[in-house]
């Protein structure tokens, strides 16, 4: 079970996706898996600043600013961001 919970918070520079691989995707954020009771850890890691939080609720997406680059993705514990 630990190594499930390490398994989370796991570096995957293998895997690593670009902002070419993503051109067609769309950044989701999942309120359901979001708990909504903490200042959200992905919004520091966004390069162009594209996530917004209100108090602690989910954070919001700008589309217009998004560069598609997983970052957000990758650093949010919950695994409540994606790209799809």
């Amino acid at each position: 079970m630990i190594n499930n919970i390490f398994g989370l918070f796991k570096n995957n520079d293998n895997e690593e996706e670009t902002s070419k691989d993503n051109a067609d995707k769309i950044l989701y954020v999942d309120n359901y898996r979001c708990p909504e009771n903490h200042r959200c850890p992905s919004i520091r890691v966004c390069p162009v600043g594209a996530l917004t939080q209100e108090r602690y609720e989910a954070p919001k997406v700008d589309m217009e600013k998004c560069i598609k680059c997983g970052k957000c993705v990758k650093y949010c514990p919950m695994r409540a961001i994606s790209l799809k």
